[in-house]
């Protein structure tokens, strides 16, 4: 079965938006750099309201809350 790629969240507004999961996963980035992206995901605490990705720290989300 195809993986389901998820789409980037072109509305968010942020200024760090290329530090988004939605943005990272997109480009590649858990495939160029495995270990960054388990650091990021790894203990999460933080959920995006928007696509449903975890990660530790909310500024690699769009729309965090607390897990």
């Amino acid at each position: 079965m195809a993986e389901e790629k998820m789409a980037n969240n072109e509305s968010c507004a942020s200024d760090v938006y290329n530090e988004h999961l939605c943005f990272l996963i997109c480009d590649g980035f858990y495939e160029t750099d495995k270990d960054a992206f388990k650091a990021m995901v790894q203990d999460a605490q933080y959920r995006c309201q928007i696509c449903g990705r975890t990660a530790r720290s909310a500024q690699n989300l769009c729309d965090p809350v607390p897990l």
